[in-house]
């Protein structure tokens, strides 16, 4: 594995990597709606203005504020108002803000749903400007007492347009009943390399026809219960192999196979009306010309592909959203970071993620000094106010707060567990060993194979323990542990032989730590200890990456891509482990390793 990551560092062989891994693909794939012709990227069919013009009598500090969607800081807030929230949106009228993590600190968890609605109406009543409340919230509203949802890929193996519109339609509505309405997802990236440590089972597919078919279903879900939308990250990730949280990544596709493939996804969407788009930290050097200091810039600080490509050539009518502008492949290009903020408004940002209130007064100074054009402005708030409107943001008598209906709440849950059953992909059993019974044997070794992860509090590993919880109350006598430790357990003398069926339960998870998907340490040390040990009693199973299964357990007879580590996939994946439902899923993803090695061998 070093060997192949070592070789896969430089770009060129990269580009060649991912160019034979789509051509591979895309070979193999007959589903794909979309008739791809010489000129894919069709005419625009969705445009949208707002009727209500009242945007053009906001004083300047209110048209740059509608550029502006901010991280909570109540304490920071009132000191700029002193001590009054009121004045605070007076000097600083802010379209919106992210309500992320900064919002509960101090907080108790199983209080923060209560704290963020009751934040939202304080903030709205404080402000004489409607204000749109916003957060990521992919796989679902992930709040106590909110519905968990499987993550995207699952959603791609379920291959149900139908159950697509569900996912949306539920968490708008759970969006809704807390007074969030836009959500940064869904990711439109096609996952093509398995090495990509940021996209992977964000991504609902490899193949874009599916993407199209499923993300605009789950789009329409969103927007028609009220929940702006946005697609991400323009103009594609899952080809480089880095995360832009650290730095700046590349898509490294020539023109005709972008438009084909990412660049299909991305004009499918726009002209079925989707209503934001976020650009990321991502060059495109096949489309782009000019460099920062003999660099290319990063989708979010590039006019030629905010302005020139999706704006203009593939029709863009909504709002562009930066993402968070303290991410690593994005700061740095100029001397600080409020230069960076204002230049990627002039690129074509129309709303900044996170920007700092300096970015407000300067914005302000340089257009007073006719050094930015009044007309660049005015296109961001145009657009801003036209979404506002489009989700009912400026309507007078709307509530900020959409309670849910019980059916509604069953609703949600029903189309999580429906996605759950629907998605578990069964990769090979190869000696039947499935399904499980207690009468067969009912002894079990539980292995969760995950790396700690400190900022995300070990969430993988403490998710496991609910596997073992499930399956003693079916009645098998379980022992977990975490890892094993080739050098130390004695596998061969030992542990193989004291149970009936020894389960590991892998998980890699973008950001579960920050790094390469790949395993190292403790964990390779258990990955050793299962390839040089008899398989007829081991079943691995994947509750993250599906790429794992190939990439180091190719030789296990029995092998589950589960997509996702949280309580409607674990009581799925229980119902299908002991034969209660059939494995339903079949992978979006290619998992053929091979395609990837024997490309880089030939460099």
């Amino acid at each position: 594995m070093t060997d192949v990551l070592i070789k896969i560092s430089t770009m060129k062989k990269l580009t060649f990597l991912c160019i034979a891994g789509i051509i591979a693909i895309i070979g193999c794939k007959e589903n794909i709606r979309i008739s791809v012709n010489e000129n894919p990227l069709s005419e625009n069919k969705f445009i949208f203005r707002a009727k209500d013009e009242s945007w053009k009598n906001l004083s300047l500090r209110e048209k740059i504020g509608q550029t502006m969607m901010m991280l909570p800081d109540y304490e920071t807030e009132k000191k700029i108002g002193n001590g009054s929230l009121e004045y605070f949106f007076e000097r600083y009228p802010v379209t919106g803000f992210f309500m992320g993590w900064k919002l509960y600190e101090g907080i108790e968890p199983e209080n923060w749903v209560d704290h963020l609605k009751k934040r939202a109406l304080e903030y709205q009543a404080a402000s004489k400007l409607p204000l749109i409340f916003q957060e990521d919230y992919e796989s679902g509203v992930w709040l106590k007492g909110m519905t968990p949802f499987p993550r995207e890929m699952a959603l791609g193996a379920t291959d149900s347009p139908e159950l697509a519109y569900k996912y949306g339609e539920s968490v708008g509505l759970e969006c809704r009943s807390i007074g969030v309405s836009w959500v940064l997802h869904p990711v439109a990236d096609l996952n093509i390399n398995p090495f990509n440590p940021i996209v992977n089972t964000r991504s609902v597919s490899d193949d874009p026809g599916k993407a199209v078919r499923l993300l605009s279903r789950q789009i329409a879900g969103l927007q028609n219960n009220g929940v702006a939308a946005t697609i991400k990250h323009f103009p594609g990730d899952g080809i480089d192999y880095r995360d832009v949280h650290l730095v700046t990544a590349c898509m490294s596709l020539d023109m005709e196979t972008w438009r084909k493939t990412h660049g299909l996804v991305f004009q499918e969407l726009i002209d079925e009306g989707i209503a934001a788009i976020m650009p990321g930290c991502i060059t495109f050097p096949a489309y782009q010309k000019e460099k920062i200091n003999d660099f290319y810039p990063p989708a979010a600080l590039s006019k030629e592909l905010l302005t020139g490509l999706l704006k203009n050539e593939m029709g863009f009518q909504g709002v562009i959203i930066s993402d968070a502008v303290v991410m690593g492949g994005i700061r740095g290009y100029y001397e600080s970071d409020l230069e960076n903020e204002v230049q990627s408004f002039l690129a074509g940002v129309d709303v900044l993620l996170w920007p700092s209130y300096a970015y407000m007064d300067t914005l302000e100074a340089r257009i007073n000094r006719g050094e930015i054009p009044m007309e660049r402005l005015d296109d961001a708030v145009s657009r801003v106010w036209a979404m506002k409107e489009r989700f009912g943001i400026l309507d007078a008598k709307r509530e900020v707060i959409r309670e849910m209906s019980p059916q509604e709440k069953t609703n949600a849950h029903e189309a999580s567990r429906a996605i759950a059953e629907k998605s578990l992909t069964l990769v090979r059993d190869r000696d039947n060993l499935l399904p499980l019974s207690v009468e067969q044997g009912n002894k079990i070794l539980l292995v969760a194979v995950t790396p700690k992860a400190i900022k995300g509090q070990d969430s993988d590993y403490k998710s496991m323990l609910n596997l073992k919880d499930l399956l003693i109350a079916k009645g098998f006598k379980v022992d977990f542990q975490r890892n094993v430790l080739y050098e130390n357990d004695g596998w061969t003398e030992n542990i193989y032989e004291k149970y009936d069926k020894l389960i590991f339960l892998v998980a890699r998870n973008p950001h579960i730590p920050f790094g390469p998907l790949q395993f190292w340490d403790d964990e390779a040390q258990t990955v050793w200890g299962i390839n040089a040990m008899k398989k007829d009693k081991t079943i691995v199973i994947s509750l993250g990456s599906p790429y794992l299964m190939n990439e180091y357990f190719e030789r296990v007879n029995c092998c589950i891509n589960a997509y996702s580590n949280n309580a409607a996939t674990h009581e799925a994946l229980i119902k299908a482990l002991t034969g209660d439902i059939p494995f339903q899923g079949v992978s979006p993803v290619n998992l053929d390793m091979n395609v990837f090695n024997f490309n880089l061998r030939k460099q």
